[in-house]
């Protein structure tokens, strides 16, 4: 049997395209749905919706996201500058290396699997929809050639996790 971590390098290259392909620019685009500032940009709106519209099921709904999106921060963050697995390739330009540098796990696939799995404790066809979401976001990062598929699985299974878990702790 091959090494799991090479079977995932053979995989994920197969996956990827070219960044001068035609559908590289449409799943570049659906790679950064997950970016920090959207989903808190989104939450922030959420949160100020639920104060303005006098819903504090809302706002409590967006600070149990918001708990799960810091924890799974942390872990993704703790194992990937323990691990450092590199990027399979050079992501200059689409992502700020500075602070993003390595590829284990998947950030974005974690932050977005974690909001799903926070706001379907709140509203499951919402938290549903972006579940989904997540998975599209994790695909397309593999497409595009700056994750390994294991990065955007791991990614996924810990932002889930971590919002089950602030579930568990912090009940609506």
């Amino acid at each position: 049997m091959k090494n799991p971590v090479k079977l995932d390098e053979i995989i994920s290259n197969r996956i990827s395209i070219p960044a001068g392909h035609p559908r590289w620019r449409i799943a570049a685009r659906i790679a950064h749905l997950g970016d920090g500032t959207l989903v808190f940009g989104a939450l922030a709106l959420a949160y100020w919706a639920g104060w303005q519209f006098r819903r504090p099921d809302v706002q409590a709904a967006v600070f149990d996201t918001l708990v799960a999106l810091i924890i799974t921060a942390l872990v993704v963050f703790g194992i990937k500058y323990t691990l450092r697995r590199e990027r399979p390739r050079d992501p200059a330009g689409f992502v700020t290396i500075k602070y993003d540098k390595y590829s284990f796990p998947s950030g974005h696939s974690a932050r977005m699997s974690a909001l799903g799995g926070a706001l379907f404790f709140f509203n499951p066809l919402l938290g549903t929809i972006l579940l989904a979401l997540a998975a599209l976001v994790a695909a397309a990062r593999v497409v595009i050639g700056i994750h390994f598929l294991g990065d955007v699985l791991a990614g996924w299974l810990i932002g889930v996790l971590c919002a089950v878990a602030v579930s568990l702790w912090l009940p609506l």
